[in-house]
């Protein structure tokens, strides 16, 4: 067989097996009804969310000291318990002298008292509210807990949803490198390629098969992640081809609107409010401490062994320690005035966050729509050019290997840029307080 003939069956056999093998991984994550379908279910995610309530033991302890705070609001504006107390008057020494008492039941009055402390007209009330602000709070609390829970669910699921693409990306390159290594021994045992050729195929699928053991580890890490926030072993399987969470159409994600819900829905700024209230009933409080409080009692009167008599008593404090009710109204004050500062910093720093999200999400879906329409299918026609001018003699295999790195890297930050979307819709959806 001439060397034009071998080159021509070679050749051949260059076409068939690329032929044969086509990227899956290309139409997987360069292809728009692959990934649309890919995020058209959030099931999984579904699942993996309503466990993570279930099972967190974190929004168990949140859910115990929320129900605790209930609890103390009943209590908080009770009164103290009434005073029982007997009380024995003119108890003469002992008549043959000394100074120890004689017989109490000879010429001695008794006193049985029944008093209530009876705090001035609302505070009762103030104490209450106070105690209702913290339930609220607590309640918020619970909430927030849960919902930093569920946002670390979605960011791990994402990165393992992204180890999954990578992985699958880099066994569909596997599967070509082979194709390209076998066709350079060939090509190189009918001395029409270079020994070069067949070990850079080597080398490169060593260098793959390495990216593929450590992204398996940051899937398995991913993995144990999402098993240890559902509280369950953190060997326990999960999907072997997991499902993305669904994107919104960006056009109905006003930016606007979303900082308005973040407003009015977000935990943090739910439980600054709570506080406010709070520390606003705590200043009432302190203020009203210029007001006496009262005791009232009835006491009934017994003398020489008959029952003689009733006395009625009425007693107030006298609030004339300025010095401790100026301190506890200026503490009260200094509170109020840092909670509501700590709302303002924190509703300031929401619309930043909100924004930043936002704005990263929107690029990140601009830089996806880029690589579908221009630098996957521009870097699939340089593979494709590659390959041919490969096969009639006018390039090197390294070419062919190069071209074949760019529509990796091209897919790869396709993958990126799915990733950062996943992420960026998590951090909206912990920032507005509920799913988009």
């Amino acid at each position: 067989m001439t060397m034009k003939a071998r080159r021509t069956v070679v050749t051949m056999a260059l076409l068939a097996a690329f032929a044969s093998c086509p990227p899956a991984w290309a139409e997987e994550a360069g292809s728009g009804p692959e990934l649309t379908s890919m995020s058209s279910s959030g099931g999984s995610v579904d699942s993996l969310l309503n466990r993570a309530r279930q099972m967190s033991l974190e929004l168990q302890v949140a859910a115990l000291e929320a129900e605790a705070a209930t609890a103390r609001i009943e209590g908080a504006g009770s009164l103290a318990d009434p005073k029982l107390s007997l009380s024995v008057e003119d108890w003469n020494t002992n008549r043959n002298g000394g100074f120890f008492p004689g017989n109490p039941a000879a010429s001695t009055m008794k006193k049985l008292r029944l008093s209530q402390e009876l705090p001035f007209w609302g505070k009762r009330d103030l104490k209450r509210e106070i105690a209702a602000a913290g339930a609220r709070k607590a309640a918020v609390l619970k909430r927030q807990v849960e919902n930093d829970l569920i946002a670390r669910v979605k960011f791990a699921y994402a990165d393992y949803h992204s180890a999954h693409l990578v992985i699958e990306a880099a066994k569909d390159l596997r599967t070509r490198l082979d194709t390209l290594a076998r066709l350079a021994r060939v090509r190189y045992a009918q001395a029409l390629g270079r020994l070069q050729d067949v070990t850079r195929a080597e080398v490169e699928k060593s260098s793959l098969d390495a990216e593929i053991v450590r992204v398996e580890g940051e899937r398995r890490k991913a993995r144990a992640r999402i098993n240890r926030l559902l509280a369950r072993p953190l060997d326990t399987p999960l999907l072997e081809t997991p499902i993305a969470r669904p994107i919104p159409v960006l056009e109905s994600l006003d930016l606007a609107v979303l900082s308005e819900r973040a407003q009015s829905e977000n935990p943090d700024i739910l439980a600054q409010i709570a506080t406010i209230e709070g520390s606003d009933k705590a200043l009432s409080l302190a203020e009203r401490s210029w007001y006496p409080d009262f005791e009232v009692g009835v006491s009934a009167v017994k003398r020489e062994g008959d029952w003689r008599g009733y006395e009625a008593m009425v007693s107030m404090n006298l609030p004339l320690q300025w010095g401790l009710r100026e301190s506890d109204i200026g503490e009260a004050k200094a509170m109020t005035a840092a909670a509501r500062a700590k709302r303002e910093v924190r509703s300031r720093e929401l619309d930043n966050e909100v924004a930043d999200a936002w704005i990263s999400l929107k690029s990140a879906h601009e830089v996806e729509m880029l690589l579908r329409e221009s630098q996957l299918p521009q870097a699939e026609i340089g593979f494709q050019a590659a390959l041919r001018s490969y096969e009639f003699g006018r390039s090197e295999m390294v070419d062919v290997f190069q071209s074949e790195q760019q529509v990796w890297k091209s897919h790869i930050d396709l993958v990126k840029v799915v990733f950062e979307q996943q992420v960026r819709l998590a951090e909206l959806e912990k920032l507005v307080g509920r799913d988009l």
